[in-house]
C-alpha cells in the first residue's frame, strides 16, 4: 500500500473498553479498517485529561514525524515514539537486531552496480526499498540476472515510491509457494503475519489470505511463532508486526517487521486480537 499523508485533525481518538486509546482514520480498505464502535465499547470523552497515549490505526504513513507532532499538539501521544517507529519501519535500522533470523541484506543510498549486487547476494536476488517495495511488483523485486538488475535499478531511481528510500539488496530465499493468481505481483508464499503487543502474541494469520486459503499445522505454528517471538523480543517495542514464511527446505525465516500501527490485518482475526490487547492493558492477563 502507498504511504499516505494524514491530517491529524481528521483522526478519531477514542478509548476502547475503558483501557486502550485508539487514534483511527478509516481507509475504506477491508484489510485495514475495523468497526470498533459497532462491536466494542468506545468513549470519545477526554474531559480532565491533558494527554493520552494511543495506538494509531491509519495505514502506512508518509510522514510519521509530522503526524506524531500534530497529534501531540492535540493531546495525543502515539504508542511509538519517533525513534521506535523508524526502528521497526526501516530495514537498515531493524536488520542488525534480526541478523540470522532474516535473509542476508545490504543497503545503499542508490542501487549498486549489477556486478556488486550479484557478488553480494548471488542470482536471483531481491531488490526493495528500505521501507517498502513498489506495489509488490515481481519484475522490479525478484531479479534473475545482471540484465534484469540494470533495468530494475533504473526503475528504482525513477519510481516516486522508491527513489527516496535506500536501496536494499537481499539474498533470495526460495519460499514454499501457495497457489494463487497474483498477476504481476510477487508470488504468494506460505507466509503468515503475527502481531505482538508488549512482547505477547495477540494475533496471527495467513498473509496472502485475500488470494488463497491456507493454514499451518500445529507443529508449523509452534515453529513459526517461536521465530516470530524471538524477533519481537529482540526488537523490544510496544506493538510490532512480524511476518514469517516457510522456505522450501523447511526452515522458517522472518520476511520483515513493521510498526503494527500501520499493518494491514491480512488473515489475522481482528476482534480476538483487540480483545487480547485490551485484556493485557487492563491487567486481566
Amino acid at each position: 500500500m502507498a504511504r499516505m499523508q494524514h491530517d491529524p485533525t481528521e483522526i478519531d481518538v477514542f478509548q476502547l473498553e475503558k483501557s486502550l486509546w485508539i487514534a483511527e482514520m478509516k481507509l475504506d480498505l477491508p484489510s485495514y479498517d475495523f468497526p470498533f464502535a459497532n462491536i466494542m465499547a468506545c468513549s470519545y470523552s477526554r474531559f480532565g485529561l491533558d494527554e493520552v497515549t494511543a495506538v494509531g490505526r491509519f495505514g502506512a504513513v508518509g510522514d510519521y514525524d509530522g503526524i506524531f507532532a500534530g497529534l501531540l499538539d492535540l493531546g495525543v501521544r502515539l504508542i511509538h515514539a519517533l525513534g521506535q517507529h523508524h526502528l521497526c519501519s526501516e530495514l537498515p535500522l531493524w536488520y542488525p537486531y534480526l541478523e540470522g533470523l532474516t535473509p542476508e541484506s545490504w543497503w545503499f543510498d542508490q542501487p549498486p552496480d549489477a556486478e556488486t549486487a550479484g557478488r553480494l547476494a548471488g542470482w536471483p536476488l531481491f531488490l526493495k526499498g528500505s521501507r517498502k517495495t513498489s506495489r509488490h511488483q515481481a519484475k522490479h523485486s525478484i531479479i534473475a540476472n545482471e540484465e534484469e538488475y540494470r533495468a530494475a535499478a533504473e526503475y528504482f531511481c525513477a519510481d516516486a515510491m522508491l527513489r527516496d528510500q535506500q536501496a536494499v539488496i537481499r539474498r533470495f530465499e526460495r519460499l514454499q509457494p501457495v497457489a494463487a493468481e497474483m498477476g504481476e505481483k510477487i508470488p504468494a508464499s506460505y507466509e503468515f503475519r503475527t502481531f505482538w503487543w508488549r512482547g505477547k502474541l495477540v494475533g496471527a494469520g495467513p498473509y496472502f489470505s485475500s488470494f488463497a486459503r491456507y493454514d499451518w499445522t500445529d507443529h508449523e505454528r509452534t515453529e513459526a511463532l517461536a521465530l516470530a517471538e524471538e524477533a519481537a523480543r529482540r526488537m523490544n517495542l510496544p506493538f510490532v508486526g512480524v511476518d514469517v514464511a516457510k522456505c522450501q527446505d523447511g526452515r522458517w525465516t522472518v520476511i520483515e517487521i513493521n510498526d503494527a500501527q500501520e499493518c494491514g490485518y491480512t488473515g489475522v482475526p481482528r476482534l480476538p486480537m483487540w480483545q487480547r490487547i485490551v485484556e493485557i492493558e487492563s491487567g486481566r492477563i
